[in-house]
């Protein structure tokens, strides 16, 4: 059950770091760039912190596997968001 909620903790993390990360961009964001920067700023805030649960649950080896994969499912869970978006 740990291993369940601190799996859970890191993806909550993870997806809003990705999405402010994105929304950081131009690309993706109309707002002036010290908005962009302070988004940017919090999603890679949330990244690292999704790390944390990852290496206290499972490990520094397979904590930093299971937390790259949490990226990647990040990553596309925010691009179809996004893609969906326009």
């Amino acid at each position: 059950m740990n291993g369940i909620l601190l799996f859970v903790c890191a993806l909550l993390s993870v997806v809003p770091g990705m999405a402010c990360v994105a929304l950081g961009m131009a690309r993706h964001s109309a707002a002036p760039r010290a908005e962009r920067t302070g988004r940017s700023a919090t999603g890679c805030a949330l990244l690292a912190f999704a790390l944390l649960p990852c290496m206290h649950g499972w490990g520094p080896t397979i904590g930093f596997v299971l937390w790259v994969g949490l990226l990647a499912a990040g990553v596309m869970t925010v691009a179809l968001a996004l893609a969906m978006r326009r």
